[in-house]
This record gives C-alpha cells, sequence and structure tokens, in this order.
C-alpha cells in the first residue's frame, strides 16, 4: 500500500501530494478497519487530468474494489483473488470533486458519488469480497497517471454505525 511523500492535515481537512504513475494499491490509501455494518461519506478533490481520487473497500492486496473519478472519467477496480477487472467510463461533468459514499451490510458493499450541486447519489454498484464477513478496511485512494506531483484532499468524513 502507498503512502504519500508529503501531506497536511488540520481538523477539517487532509491534502497530499500524489506522485506520478501511481496506481491502486500502490497509491496513496488513507484507510480505517471497521467490524460494524456502516455509512460513510467523504468530500474528495484532485486536481489535475488523469489523477483520481474515489474510495475503496480492501482486504488484502489481492482482494479490493477501488472506484475513483477525474476530471475526465470515472474508474474501477475489482480485484478478486488476484485477477483484476478494471474499466474506465467518461464522464461529462469536468468536475475533480465528489461526495462519495460507502455502505457496508455484512458482506454486501456498495459504492456511490454525488456532485456538489446534486441531492442524489449515483451508486455504481454494490459488490462482495471474500473475507469481510467479520471486517473490512475502507477509506479514499488518489491516483495520479500523470509524470508530475498532483495535489488531493479528503473534507468533510461523516461516519455512522449502523445497528
Amino acid at each position: 500500500m502507498g503512502k504519500p511523500r508529503s501531506w497536511d492535515k488540520d481538523h477539517r481537512t487532509v491534502s497530499l501530494s500524489v506522485e506520478p504513475q501511481m496506481h491502486l494499491p500502490d497509491g496513496p490509501l488513507l484507510l480505517a478497519v471497521s467490524d460494524d455494518d456502516f455509512s460513510c461519506n467523504m468530500t474528495l478533490s484532485s486536481s489535475g487530468n488523469h489523477v483520481f481520487a474515489g474510495v475503496c473497500f480492501y482486504h488484502l492486496d489481492t482482494d479490493y474494489i477501488g472506484i475513483g473519478i477525474s476530471t475526465e472519467s470515472l474508474e474501477i477496480h475489482v480485484m478478486i483473488n488476484g485477477f483484476l477487472n478494471y474499466s474506465r467510463i467518461p464522464l461529462k461533468e469536468g468536475s475533480n470533486q465528489a461526495i462519495w459514499s460507502m455502505k457496508r451490510r455484512g458482506s454486501h458493499l456498495s459504492i456511490g458519488y454525488r456532485r456538489q450541486s446534486s441531492d442524489s447519489v449515483t451508486w455504481v454498484g454494490s459488490y462482495t469480497l471474500p473475507g469481510i464477513q467479520k471486517s473490512v478496511s475502507f477509506g479514499p485512494y488518489f491516483a495520479n497517471e500523470g509524470s508530475e506531483d498532483a495535489k488531493a484532499s479528503m473534507s468533510a468524513l461523516d461516519y455512522k454505525k449502523e445497528i
């Protein structure tokens, strides 16, 4: 797993530098672990073309799901037992900021996002991963396909344990 070369945080925001050619799962990950059912929302942004900010559910290097947005596209990584399925979908919005929503209910995981101007979440998918019935790691990831360092940030984190 990746660690940002430089980062800064205060009580509201984490800002970091994403090195060139960093991809999930090697790029910066800020992960927490939960054995509870939960809902989580966070605002993520990135700068520049080909710089992705998104969220992931992570079990091992061989089992994870990550979905991120750049100014021009949505990327979806699904790695199960070491086999990667990767999709990239062009976007028309042209924004590098999104409010991400994550839900965990036992072994069922859901990821979606919305823009600042929208009240409704676009659910990208519902998934299951091997080995997550008891606990799962989750949080934001950042990737940079460019040739120069890029800036990214996370703010407005909201975590709710579901009963």
